[in-house]
């Protein structure tokens, strides 16, 4: 349960930096100097890869935390400034099905239309304007990621993909808040690059329809565990986001110290230099993926004599037009006439056509750069009631947020920004049929573009315009708990529903998951002590054994009814189904004999029930395998048919027929489906003949346990595909064997833990003496004409530099 053993402590590693530290004597991020260098970090390793970066001010914090993420996943840092810049295609090619040139002119136009440069030189104290804070944070991890370039990228690049790439070039501070402004989800991509008019240059195919985020089968649970329920009296949290295994919404396991100022430990995305999911002394907080729709589209209705033009209030208004070009890797430049309005960029996909009379313009929440200010407002709130104020004071998570605080109270919100889109402006401004069912089953809002009535409206609490005040979205403090499973608000906690908001946050008195009815029931049996564990309450350990008993809520409620009907009708051809499922301990453990069966039978459809869904009974329905209905043992032969196939046997243990890839190593991971009713969620890809599935698509990921105590917090956590994704690296798969093994690791909150558990130091800096000797030709961020250019930059930044 604890971290490897193996652990060693006071080594130093020397590389081309300009100063370095090692055990046994004051760190310079301490002691200070009388010319600081602009950017000065420590960076100290624990088991697994874990960087623990410290620093004296947030340039210096950005920088190691660029520093360290470069080491560990510079192709995925590289990859994703050539997608923010519109380069994809440029340097990697068309892409399946144009997959590139599509992101290419999404991301291209994002950059023509001079928003970014906008929110940058914004006026101060304005929340869509970045603070001192965020931007040093921001310009530091820039010259971060671009020093280990210089250091380490030529001969000591190892990573086969991108190892000698023509897209290896320094960061820049634009390419990051061109990161932060395009964000990690992208609604419609495809849809504004195929839009054109009727009949006009450009038109081709219409665009298949994006689907939502919550149909990509990502997700998280989150436990926010008060008072009530804990052994200590204060509050425990779990974090266990089910987000992809692979790419740019990877997890990356950092700690982030400023003496005196900042001590944030936790993950953030990969590519971000912010802990988006972590704790500090007072809290702990996690995301889940939220129910709400953060975007809508407003119907045009267009001028006869010209589909370009659309009509508010009677006026013709003219839509902005703007050319997009892509340069195409071995082919011809790729030029697009996009469109605009004053509700957002025109789209075209198989819904939602333009044609002569209509068009469909998609609208984003105005979130803009402001994701990291918001995460620095989180890191200092010292309660869930500071922490609601500032979600409230930037409305900037886009998903979300459970918490738990040192005093025992719990809390969640959906406090992002949220179209403010009522049910009674949706039905009064929804134009069309096809509106009118975008509402009623997607509850996206289609509203009529042709009326200025129908806006967006505001709230007197609104941080940007058209997007509910942060007062009127769901939120609940408890000191019992609260918990979330990505369905809606409504059953954060069955004894206080959250009720009456608009649809547009997510359905209320409807049908739960499986996965959220588990969640609870977990709650429920750890409260009254009949899990199976010692006594009742959560602690850290009791926390942990939960999520890892990987129970089946599905297979529980109905195993015993099917093998009953397959016994009893199934026939001879059924008969080794039944007596696998018979013997399957009801558990998604690598032990298990018999959980993959029964995935491929309720992929097939076979998990229906009998008992309906009641709204009185929301946590125990609907229930009891519906013996009538022929889906069920139809899909419990087209299962077993599909094993034989393979050559799988049923009674196979889940860890020989589940596992995860690295460097030919096949490791065992247990976890099962979450439409199933597991908690640890576990998605599978890559099915083959005699060997099961052998990739995991997404899943449990960065999963975090802490306890606050009178000692303070103790929190353990593990990545579950590992800190680097770089397949030459000793921690390309060393935490998915600890995740195989149901292992965690320490996260050494405190300066004594992380020095008992120290594995390397290294300090990173960079000043002006990094320009002497011609060193001023190295910097690939910033040109300079010479050596007394690059001092004067250099030196400028470091006053700055200072809290």
């Amino acid at each position: 349960m604890n971290s490897a053993s193996h652990l060693r402590s006071g080594v130093c590693l020397i590389g081309l930096l300009s100063v370095m530290s090692c055990a046994g004597g004051p760190s310079p991020v301490e002691n200070g100097s009388e010319q600081s260098p602009a950017y000065q970090a420590e960076i100290r390793r624990t088991a697994f890869g874990a960087p623990h970066v410290k620093a004296g001010d947030y340039a210096g914090l950005g920088f190691g935390i660029g520093y360290a993420s470069a080491e560990d996943n510079l192709c995925e840092l590289l990859e994703r400034m050539i997608t923010v810049n519109g380069e994809r295609a440029r340097y990697l090619g068309p892409g399946v099905k144009d997959a590139n040139i599509i992101s290419d002119i999404y991301h291209k136009r994002l950059i023509q239309t001079g928003e970014l440069e906008t929110l940058l030189t914004g006026p101060e104290n304005d929340p869509d304007t970045p603070s001192q804070a965020s931007r040093d944070i921001g310009r530091g991890y820039a010259a971060g990621v671009s020093r280990y370039i210089r250091d380490r990228a030529g001969s000591e690049l190892n990573d086969p993909r991108c190892k000698g790439a023509p897209w290896i070039r320094e960061m820049t501070e634009t390419d990051y808040w061109r990161h932060v402004f395009a964000g990690q989800v992208l609604y419609q991509p495809a849809g504004v690059a195929a839009a054109a008019p009727p009949d006009g240059p450009g038109s081709q195919s219409a665009a298949l329809d994006d689907p939502l985020v919550e149909t990509l089968g990502l997700g998280s649970n989150a436990y926010g565990l008060g008072r009530e329920v804990t052994r200590s009296g204060r509050g425990v949290l779990l974090a266990n986001p089910h987000y992809p295994w692979d790419g740019q919404n990877r997890f990356y396991r950092m700690h982030m110290t400023i003496p005196g100022e900042l001590n944030v430990v936790g993950a953030g995305l990969v590519t971000n230099a912010t802990i988006g999911i972590g704790h500090t002394e007072s809290i702990a907080w996690t995301h889940t993926v939220s129910t709400a729709r953060r975007f809508g589209y407003f119907e045009l209705t267009l001028d006869p004599a010209d589909p370009t033009r659309h009509l508010v209030d009677g006026k013709s208004v003219a839509m902005t037009k703007m050319t997009v070009t892509v340069d195409v890797k071995d082919a011809s430049p790729v030029e697009r006439t996009l469109y605009t309005t004053e509700f957002g960029p025109v789209v075209e996909t198989e819904t939602l056509p333009w044609t002569k009379s209509r068009a469909y313009a998609i609208s984003y929440v105005p979130q803009g750069v402001r994701s990291p200010d918001q995460y620095l407002a989180i890191w200092k709130s010292r309660s869930v009631r500071e922490l609601r104020d500032a979600l409230g004071r930037y409305q900037a998570t886009g998903f979300n947020t459970t918490a738990a605080d040192a005093q025992g109270e719990a809390f969640f919100g959906d406090m992002g920004m949220i179209p403010n889109v009522s049910e009674e402006l949706a039905q009064k401004c929804s134009a069309s049929e096809l509106a009118r069912k975008q509402w009623a089953e997607a509850r996206i809002p289609v509203l009529d573009g042709s009326r200025s009535e129908c806006r967006w409206t505001n709230d007197a609490d609104s941080t940007a315009p058209g997007v509910f005040g942060s007062s009127r979205t769901p939120q609940l403090f408890r000191s019992d708990y609260v918990s979330q499973s990505n369905d809606s608000h409504w059953l954060t906690n069955p004894e206080q529903p959250l009720e009456g908001y608009s649809p547009i946050f997510g359905d209320e008195q409807t049908q739960r998951s499986l996965r959220t009815r588990l969640a609870l029931h977990q709650i429920e049996d750890r409260e009254e002590g009949r899990d199976g564990l010692p006594g009742k309450g959560f602690d850290l350990r009791t926390l942990q054994s939960v999520i890892f008993q990987n129970r089946h809520l599905g297979a529980e409620m109905v195993r015993d009814d099917l093998v009953s009907l397959c016994r009893s009708q199934g026939g001879a051809d059924l008969a080794r189904a039944c007596e696998a499922l018979s013997k399957w301990d009801l558990r998604v453990d690598a032990d298990s004999r018999g959980a993959h069966l029964f995935h491929l039978f309720a992929e097939a459809g076979g998990l229906q029930f009998s008992a309906p869904f009641s709204v009185t009974s929301p946590v125990a329905t609907p229930k009891t395998l519906n013996r009538e209905d022929p889906r069920v043992l139809s899909a419990l032969r087209s299962a077993l048919k599909k094993l034989d196939e393979l050559e799988i046997s049923p009674e196979a243990r889940l860890g020989d027929v589940q596992v995860e890839t690295r460097n030919g190593e096949r490791i065992p991971i247990h976890g099962g489906a979450g439409p199933e009713g597991v908690f640890n969620v576990i998605t599978v890809e890559s099915l083959e003949p005699k060997l099961g599935w052998t990739s995991i698509r997404h899943g449990s990921s960065w999963i975090m346990a802490v306890e606050f105590t009178p000692d303070g917090p103790v929190s353990e956590g593990v990545l579950a595909y590992s800190q680097s994704t770089d397949p030459t690296s000793a921690n390309y798969s060393d935490q998915t064997r600890l995740y195989a093994s149901k292992g965690w690791d320490d996260l050494r909150f405190s300066e004594a833990a992380i020095e008992a558990g120290l594995v390397s130091r290294t300090v990173v800096s960079e000043g002006p003496e990094d320009c002497a000797a011609e060193g001023w030709k190295r910097f690939g961020r910033a040109r300079f004409a010479g050596e007394s250019e690059c001092r004067l930059v250099l030196a400028k930044e470091a006053p700055r530099a200072r809290p």
